[in-house]
Order: C-alpha cells, then structure tokens, then sequence
C-alpha cells in the first residue's frame, strides 16, 4: 500500500495544469453506450476511476484505447452485464445503467459501491426510469432492469438533498433514445452535466434548456459517433486555490470559467482573498492572515461544492476566528474531521456542521484517508502543518486526482510517494 511523506511548512509557488473534470469523463464514457459507432473524449485525466471504466466497458464487450489523455470507446456490441468486481469499486459505474437499458432494453447490475461518505441512494434513478417505462426490481444485491419500450414523459428528479447529478446523467441518456418527449424537472444544472449534454448534441441528441433545471429531450431512433473534448477540472482547481491560500503560497492556474466555479470563489472573496486574472490565467495570492471567518453550506450547483468541503476544511483551521461548514448534499461526510484533530485542529462536529476555531499550530502526524476528497484535506493539511506528515490510503486520492503529488512537487511542495 502506498502513501505520501509531506514535509510541511513549504510555500507553494508556480503554475499549476489542471486536467479534466473526472466527474464529466465518467458519465461521457458511460454515454458512449448510447451508440455502435466512435465515441472519442479528450482531455480525459489519467485517473484510477478512469481507467476501471475503460475496463468495465471491456468486460461488456466494447473496445476502449486511452493514450494522451484521449479514450476512444467503439460499443459496436455490448455483451453481458456489468460484474460485481468492477461495480464494487465506483459509485459511478451507475452511470451505465440508463445507457444499457436505452439501448439492450434488459440489464442486470449490482449495485454500486466507492468511498465510504455516508449513504448515496439510487431511488432517484429508479423512479426516473421506471416513470420512462422500465419495469425494476433489486434482489440478491441486484438491480434487475428492463423495458419493451421507453416512453417519454414527465419526470422530476428533486430529493431530500436537492437534486441527483448521476441520476440526471442516466435519466437523461436513457430519453434520448425514448419515444416522444421526456421533461426532466428539478434536473441537476452542475458544469459536468452541462458538458454531458453538449456531447450527446453531438451525437445527435435533441435537448432544450441547458444548463438549467428543466430539461426537454425529444427522443431519436438513433445516435451517431462524436467527439468531444472535456471541461476542466473544477474540483482540482479548487484544491489547489485552497493549496496557495493554506501555504502562503502563490499559484498561476488556468482560469476556469466563472459559471463553473459558482459560490466557491465568491466565498472565499468575501472573506478576503485576492484572484489576479492576466489573459486565460488566474494567480491566487495566499496570504491567509487576511482571511476572515467563514460560514458556509454545501449545495447542489451553484452552490459550494460537497467535494470541496473537506478540502476547505483544512483551510478553516488557519484562519483566525471561528468558521461553520455545514454538509447539505451528504450529511456524513465528515470522516477527515478526526485526523485533522489528531494534527492539532480544533473542531467541534455537530450533526451535519463543523465548527472551526483557528489558527491551529498543526503538527505533523501519520493519518488516514478514508476517502477521495478527505485525502486531499489531509494533504492541504500536511503542507501547512510543522513538521513530517505521512498520507495513508492514497489510493483513494489517485481516483480523482491526476499525479497530485507531481504537480505538488513542481510547486515547492516536499512530498514523496513511498511503499509502506
């Protein structure tokens, strides 16, 4: 098992690429089902979770090459059903389902696992297809799908905690190939499902409203080859802003377009922080002690990100005052709290809210990753913290981070990638 040895106490100072968005890449492979001809993505991350959807489209009998960051994925025939091996791994093999079912009309598939965050239930996805005319059931740990014939209709998709973003991407799929109209409401407006309906326009798609809650999708016979190249990667970005702010570092990245980024920088302005723009780059200038305290929430898009909540957690701890981070999308994802505790943090975690007194004099210490954006807290705290840190469990950062610790590296930072 590997881990990364950080030495903290280094400010980050350089430029930084940031890759494409894995959150867009995943459910754009998945689409690629929806057709027999190419499907060829660029701007694909080099990432874990990438590269076991390449593998699970091979075990369905579709051809996948990844080189350069560029998949192409040909589903000429698609034999068989997702296995329990590769669905286990990724939440978002659930992506799959809408495309199999629009086009095999029949699916059976286990349902999915990933990083342990708290409960992240498909009821939204079997209820937008079931009102497309699919009969489904779960039994033994599977989820068994089927439909003569999808029919579209009107579907909403809103839940306790605001709207489904994977649930979105197989509804919307899975209507592109149904007969007659499918109006999905209280649909997820995040960048990444906008990118996915830019590729399925592509492939001949019919969609309206875009970028908006309520999307209108006027069924086809057919869907043709494209290709596409994915947005960035707005969670990286996010990272590494906060990588500068929490080192007193000074970071040139590219300049993300603002639509994408939604309250996460406009919190982080208000409380005092300073972007640069100079042509298609953005400097972010990291001095946190003219950092005020922050009250946050997470939310569904423009909302500040889930997937930067705990990332921006670490940042809370160097800031002087008493910050509120409240959880809204998955209200059990908070696993990083106690390691950072064990760093030296001061936080009181009450419900689905983190109260942060800082600065904290964080210490070096060997802690856990217990999942994908945990381990990128745990890393921001490292950099910031005195003294020698080691990172457990990265494999959970490298499913959706690119090389963290070679773009670290190449900005200051001292981290090494070692066997344990």
């Amino acid at each position: 098992m590997q881990a990364f040895r950080i030495q903290g106490g280094k400010s980050l100072r350089g430029e930084v690429a940031i890759g494409g968005a894995k959150n867009a890449g995943l459910p754009a492979m998945a689409a690629a089902l929806l057709t027999q001809d190419p499907v060829v993505l660029s701007n694909v991350p080099d990432l874990d979770d990438i590269r076991l959807m390449g593998k699970i489209l091979q075990n369905l009998g579709c051809e996948f090459a990844f080189s350069g960051g560029t998949a192409t994925i040909a589903a000429k025939y698609i034999d068989g059903n997702p296995e329990y091996e590769f669905v286990r791994q990724m939440r978002a093999s659930i992506c799959l389902l809408g495309p199999m079912l629009a086009r095999m009309r029949r699916v059976t598939m286990p349902l999915p696992g990933g990083c342990v965050i708290g409960q992240r239930p498909i009821d939204l996805h079997l209820h937008g297809l079931r009102k497309l005319g699919c009969e489904i059931f779960l039994q033994n740990g599977l989820i068994h799908a089927s439909a003569a014939s999808l029919r579209g209709t009107s579907i909403f998709l809103g839940g306790r905690y605001g709207s489904t973003v994977t649930g979105t991407a197989n509804i919307l799929c899975a209507a592109t190939l149904a007969k007659g109209t499918t109006i999905i409401q209280s649909a997820s407006c995040e960048p990444e499902i906008v990118d996915l309906c830019r590729l399925l326009v592509a492939m001949g798609a019919k969609i309206d409203g875009i970028g908006g809650p309520t999307l209108t999708i006027d069924g086809v016979d057919g869907l043709r080859g494209a290709s596409h190249r994915l947005i960035a990667d707005r969670i990286e970005f996010g990272t590494f802003v906060i990588a500068a702010l929490v080192t007193h570092g000074s970071l040139s990245l590219p300049d993300i377009p603002w639509f994408h980024q939604g309250a996460f920088e406009d919190i982080l302005v208000r409380s005092g922080a300073i972007f640069e723009r100079s042509e298609d780059r953005i400097i972010v200038r990291g001095d946190r002690s003219y950092l005020r305290p922050m009250e946050l929430a997470t939310l569904p898009f423009p909302g500040f990100p889930t997937d930067l909540q705990a990332p921006m957690c670490a940042l809370l701890t160097q800031i002087n005052g008493i910050s509120v981070l409240t959880e809204r999308v998955y209200p059990q994802r908070f696993m990083h709290v106690g390691e950072l505790c064990r760093m030296g943090a001061d936080i009181i975690l009450e419900n689905a809210t983190s109260i942060v007194k800082g600065p904290s004099a964080l210490s070096g210490a060997p802690v856990m990753a217990s999942d994908l954006r945990s381990g990128a807290c745990l890393c921001l705290a490292a950099l910031a913290a005195k003294g020698e840190s080691i990172v457990q469990r990265i494999y959970h950062i490298d499913r959706g981070y690119e090389h963290l610790d070679e773009k670290l590296h190449r900005v200051g930072a001292v981290i090494e990638r070692e066997s344990m």
